[in-house]
């Protein structure tokens, strides 16, 4: 997908699913995302068990400026994922949660942009 304007670093915006489509969709036309990035593989959290890459990083800004990490999926449901993922998404948490950072799993662009 291009990006609309200058609020991400890329020109294309990839995505591995129709939901990371429909998200930077939103997040490309959403003018509360002052800067929003899909995160490039070089970018990972080291875990036990081996590399783990998040979705997105998003800054908004509404009252005052949100910075989030957030990771797209399906679905909630842990049991819909391997235990490999759902061990990484939770070295995630812990890592982001250490720095201070708003990281969650998000199936909506609702729950991208949320608290």
């Amino acid at each position: 997908m291009q990006s609309k304007d200058d609020r991400t670093p890329y020109d294309y915006i990839p995505f591995d699913s129709g939901v990371e489509r429909e998200i930077a969709e939103k997040l490309d036309t959403d003018q509360n995302v002052k800067f929003y990035c899909k995160l490039p593989r070089w970018f990972v959290v080291p875990t036990p068990l081996g590399d783990y890459n998040p979705d997105w990083a998003v800054v908004t800004e509404h009252d005052d400026k949100l910075y989030l990490v957030r990771e797209t999926k399906s679905t909630h449901d842990r049991d819909g994922r391997r235990e490999t993922e759902n061990r990484k998404i939770d070295c995630g948490q812990a890592h982001f949660d250490a720095l201070g950072v708003n990281f969650k799993v998000a199936t909506s662009i609702y729950e991208v942009l949320s608290k």
